[in-house]
């Protein structure tokens, strides 16, 4: 696994935790009243982008290996 590969994988990692925790507690609030509430919606959508686009680029870099070692 190349470095590049690393940093993206742990930038995953760390998205999906922020992800589940700001997530699960989106779920039990019924609107946004305090600043910190706020501040959880805010986590969840910065969390939220880099980890579709992360996401997004380790799974084509797998699919263009699949690809390559299947031609070969």
């Amino acid at each position: 696994m190349k470095t590049d590969h690393k940093k993206q994988f742990i930038i995953l990692i760390i998205c999906a935790i922020g992800l589940y925790f700001s997530g699960k507690n989106l779920i039990a609030i019924d609107s946004i009243s305090s600043l910190l509430d706020a501040l959880n919606a805010m986590t969840f959508f910065t969390c939220f982008f880099p980890f579709v686009i992360t996401g997004l680029a380790l799974i084509s870099k797998s699919l263009k290996y699949l690809i390559n070692f299947s031609a070969h």
